[in-house]
């Protein structure tokens, strides 16, 4: 059975991340080579690089919940059939996407408190700084719910397995498919 490709979800918020990761990189290059070689450091460098770094954060663990790479231990849930497995996993993202979502709602009052002003050297309003928790909370809500989505669709091919048990599951099927060709090949033989 040939494996259907899913829309990603993440694609946008992975090319946003990687291209905050290189601001970051860039900004922090700058920032040594005019300290270290001309003599004069930016004052604004240290906080963008803060800044950058916290909403990366956030939007790159909506990455990972929609790519399902968070820690998770599945020692005991393996040991059950894949539709019990799929009712664990179910109630797992369900909690995810619940603390999300109330999180990010509780945070509201954050970015009211935190107020217009400027909190430090750069002209970043002091609420932005707290956005990043209540943007990135929804985001890793929604991309809970896509992937959820792709697993039910996984689940109902026939496909879905624990992330753990992936593994196990592809050298099962590559074993099935090697004994086929040894027979098929034995009995091209006689």
């Amino acid at each position: 059975m040939e494996m259907k490709k899913y829309p990603d979800c993440a694609y946008l918020l992975r090319h946003i991340v990687g291209l905050g990761f290189l601001a970051v990189i860039v900004i922090t290059c700058v920032q040594v080579i005019c300290r270290y070689v001309f003599n004069h450091s930016l004052v604004w460098s240290e906080e963008l690089d803060r800044f950058l770094v916290v909403w990366l954060c956030f939007l790159g663990s909506a990455v990972s919940n929609f790519d399902d790479d968070h820690m998770t231990i599945n020692i005991i849930v393996e040991k059950f059939s894949r539709p019990v497995q799929f009712v664990f996993y179910t109630v797992r993202q369900v909690l995810i996407f619940v603390f999300c979502a109330v999180c990010s709602y509780a945070s509201l009052p954050l970015l009211k408190a935190a107020g217009r002003n400027q909190l430090g050297a750069l002209p970043i309003p002091g609420y932005a700084w707290r956005l990043a928790g209540t943007v990135g909370l929804a985001v890793m809500a929604v991309m809970t719910v896509c992937r959820w989505r792709y697993d039910l669709g996984r689940f109902r091919r026939g496909e879905f397995c624990l992330k753990d048990a992936d593994t196990a599951v592809a050298e099962e099927n590559e074993g099935r498919a090697a004994v086929s060709e040894t027979a098929s090949d034995d009995r091209e033989a006689r």
